[in-house]
């Protein structure tokens, strides 16, 4: 027995010491891996979409054409649409990939593109990408298709001791991943917004819906948002996918592959589901520029990709820097709507600060029952109280329907819950993009942003604000004889809770459970 326990004993020894021999190494960097650089096409006034374009922006000097796309399934739509009508090149940037119904129409329509000569670069994050791996493989062996991955935990010539090591060691950068979202078509038209690639953000899922928000855009603005893709898909953070752990794709597996999003593709279009893809017309409204916009100047405030090299207690945020400087000229009002909402002390002062010199700071974000995300509800539930008591008006939406197992609550278990975020400064400007109001959003991970100045867009916004925080469908929190207090409508009667409403047991005590870690910074 004790001879055992000794053997056991070193085994564990040894592993401690392989672990923290690995923990010293450092992943390869990406000039080990071959590469070359790439731009944005500069001649895409040839397509029909630069045409189409170049009358419209003659028409309007200095500004660009957006379209807000609030609906779940029209964002879906509009990006099929501006795949369909590329014909130089299509661009994709995104934290969140899944391997899902609309993943795959979207993959069947950029094969699609591809086989017609258009230059496809995909830039992922490594976050999600697990489900999707087969697939990258699969893909980045067409000619026209090129595959990034953002931050990889892992290339394929470290070993799993290397790897572990790394993430013990490198705790830091690991976490800190690409949040940004694009899609650009030919450097003319493009769509930025809030919404990562799955069906519960195109109201797809039976289960899970995100309330989010994009924004087509087209003109000027798109060229700004292409020079920052380039900046990420050529910085040392991008690796090629043959550089990672995926599964090497020969001919009858790419065979498969086709075959297989062939056949999901027809299985779709025969569908009920389907039939808005068959009798859609968006591809040829946009070449002939049909959809109607709305025309404005904008700016893009963008992260720079070396944001994640950096110390997270120096590193700057572009869109918290722009959002400071255009809420620090309001006059009457600023509204805000983000998922995860963690302002820290310094973000209370600064709200409150607003609210004492008159502005109408209000604020709508996920209740504990709505949210995917409890460990970070539990850290904003840290601030509520002196956020209401110094003037902010606060709105938590509501679950409007059960939530599926609370053994979901790090994966997306909400049913109706909000993903969008979106700023509105005195109903004059609009920030719209991937920034939550939080610290991973501030310091840790990589945003962007597009700042319109539009009051008919702006407007538009604080009309969906006014619906999201309806007494019907939010609790509005306050304070009431010193206690917080949440209050709504059921059934055309005012209801109040005294305690987080409709998360159940379970969610109220996983909160409590992370409120008391010292994990705020994090969040």
């Amino acid at each position: 027995m004790v001879l055992e326990l000794s053997y056991r004993s070193h085994r564990i020894f040894v592993l401690i010491i392989l672990l923290l021999s690995a923990g010293c190494t450092t992943r390869p960097p990406v000039s080990d891996y071959p590469r070359i650089s790439s731009f944005a096409i500069t001649s895409a006034q040839e397509t029909e979409l630069g045409k189409t374009l170049a009358r419209a922006t003659r028409a309007h000097p200095d500004q660009s054409g957006f379209r807000l796309l609030p609906n779940g399934s029209d964002a879906f739509m509009m990006r099929i649409a501006l795949v369909e009508a590329a014909e130089r090149s299509i661009d994709l940037q995104y934290f969140s990939t899944q391997d899902d119904t609309t993943g795959k129409l979207l993959l069947e329509t950029l094969l699609h593109a591809a086989d017609r000569g258009v230059r496809v670069r995909m830039l992922l994050d490594d976050w999600n990408l697990d489900d999707f791996r087969a697939g990258v493989a699969a893909l980045s062996t067409h000619p026209n298709i090129e595959i990034r991955v953002f931050n990889p935990y892992k290339t394929n010539d470290q070993s799993i001791f290397s790897y572990v090591g790394n993430a013990l060691s490198r705790h830091d950068q690991f976490t800190r991943r690409m949040h940004n979202k694009a899609l650009i078509a030919d450097n003319e038209v493009a769509i930025m917004g809030g919404r990562n690639l799955g069906d519960e953000y195109f109201e797809a899922s039976a289960d899970v819906n995100f309330r989010d928000m994009d924004v087509l855009t087209a003109g000027p603005i798109t060229g700004k948002i292409s020079q920052s893709f380039d900046r990420y898909w050529n910085s040392p953070e991008s690796y090629p996918v043959g550089a990672l752990d995926v599964p090497e794709s020969d001919g009858p597996e790419i065979a498969h592959l086709r075959e297989e999003l062939r056949q999901h593709w027809d299985d779709v279009l025969h569908s009920e589901a389907g039939k808005r893809l068959r009798e859609t017309s968006l591809t040829k409204q946009l070449k002939s520029g049909q959809v109607p916009l709305v025309w404005a100047t904008a700016e893009l405030a963008a992260d720079s990709p070396n944001k994640i090299e950096q110390s997270s207690e120096t590193s700057s945020s572009k869109p918290e820097i722009k959002l400071d400087q255009l809420v620090n000229n309001a006059q009457r009002e600023f509204i805000i709507i983000t998922p995860y909402f963690v302002p820290l002390d310094s973000g209370v002062e600064w709200l409150t600060s607003l609210a004492d010199r008159g502005i109408s700071v209000r604020i709508a974000t996920n209740s504990l029952a709505s949210t995917d995300m409890v460990p970070a509800e539990a850290g904003y539930s840290h601030y509520r109280r002196t956020l209401v008591a110094g003037g902010v008006q606060l709105y938590e939406l509501k679950l409007d329907r059960a939530k599926p197992s609370v053994h979901h609550m790090f994966k997306a278990s909400s049913q109706n819950g909000l993903h969008a975020k979106l700023y509105v400064i005195d109903r004059r400007d609009l920030m719209i993009g991937s920034f939550n109001l939080d610290p991973r959003s501030i310091h840790l991970n990589t945003e962007q942003v597009l700042v319109i100045h539009s009051p008919e867009l702006a407007e538009q916004v604080t009309t969906m604000f006014e619906m999201t925080t309806a007494p019907s469908v939010s609790y509005h929190v306050i304070i009431d004889d010193g206690s917080l207090v949440w209050v709504t409508e059921e059934q055309g009667q005012e209801v109040r809770y005294h305690c987080d409403p409709q998360a159940g047991l379970w969610r109220n005590v996983t909160s409590g459970f992370f409120s008391v870690l010292p994990i705020d910074n994090e969040l």
